[in-house]
């Protein structure tokens, strides 16, 4: 059943992810980091099925890590990613090569290693002290700005990576913060937690995260943008879940050794796929202009890179 669970929720989050890419990557030109592409979006039937599909996806993850443990159902759960690559292909009919594979399954078996071998366990503090909350937000919201700022520097495909690792970062915030939320509506009901700070916390938190994703699904395909934040979510619920809420994480040499080379593994995999050339068949008829142009889908490839094969 756990199995089962977990690899449905799987299918079902690339899905809807790569439903969701396949729209964003049409939002108008200049709406990469603009609040008018989330309006765009919600106005959008097909992007709203995407989110859907994946929302039943995040729902059957949450009642297999209900029946199993983390280290257990993390692992199956992300291998969305690959689901996502496949359906996006197929959709988008530009053919994947071996070096986006080879990329896009190093952060998969990088980040199921990591999460085997360091057997994350939750803690005993569903309610921390505020200021610790108000640290944790604050470093994940400066890391983020950070890579935000550094993002508008960077090539099309290397921004999209950067902000779909910022993403993930806030959606793994998003995912402790849920779960302080749940602790607090099983212990005082729905009142309790109506009138506490985390659900507006989440809103706040998942709208900005989502807008980050979007706008990398805009950038770039999703062998581009999807894989870091498939990696930064766990990474970063797992550090929070570690440093605020009381939980563990395996540090015994042979496991912390295990650790350090699957981050690795999932670094090298992130560069591999955010250095990909799929992104200009991606973005066929497109042109490389200066920065606040550079959405704009009126002109050609860009210059020295492959000719289109679809999109």
């Amino acid at each position: 059943m756990i199995y089962a669970l977990a690899t449905g929720a799987a299918a079902l989050t690339g899905i809807g992810t790569a439903i969701q890419q396949r729209v964003a990557a049409r939002a108008p030109a200049g709406a990469t980091l603009h609040w008018r592409l989330l309006g765009y979006l919600l106005r959008q039937r097909l992007w709203l099925c995407g989110l859907a599909v994946a929302v039943v996806g995040n729902l059957l993850t949450g009642a297999a890590l209900g029946l199993g443990s983390v280290a257990l159902v993390e692992p199956l759960t992300v291998s969305g990613l690959l689901f996502a690559m496949s359906v996006a292909a197929m959709w988008s009919r530009y053919r994947i090569g071996p070096r986006e594979w080879l990329g896009a399954l190093a952060v998969v078996v990088g980040l199921a290693a990591f999460l085997v071998a360091g057997r994350p366990r939750t803690g005993p503090l569903p309610n921390p002290p505020l200021w610790q909350w108000g640290l944790a937000a604050g470093t994940i919201g400066l890391i983020t700005w950070g890579l935000v700022h550094v993002a508008r520097t960077l090539r099309r495909q290397q921004e999209a990576a950067m902000l779909g690792l910022g993403a993930g970062m806030l959606f793994g915030l998003q995912a402790a913060l849920t779960s302080t939320a749940a602790h607090r509506l099983f212990g005082g009901g729905p009142l309790a937690v109506l009138l506490s700070w985390t659900p507006y916390a989440i809103v706040a938190v998942a709208a900005v995260g989502m807008l980050l994703a979007q706008s990398a699904y805009k950038l770039a395909p999703l062998t581009v943008s999807y894989p870091a934040a498939t990696a930064a979510e766990p990474i970063a619920g797992v550090a929070i879940g570690v440093g605020i809420l009381g939980g563990a994480l395996r540090i015994e040499p042979l496991a912390v050794a295990v650790e350090i080379v699957a981050l690795a593994m999932m670094t090298t995999g992130v560069w591999v796929l955010g250095t990909s050339r799929l992104v200009e068949a991606h973005h066929e008829h497109r042109i490389h202009l200066p920065h606040h142009h550079r959405d704009d889908p009126t002109g050609p490839a860009a210059p020295g890179g492959p000719p289109g094969r679809g999109g």
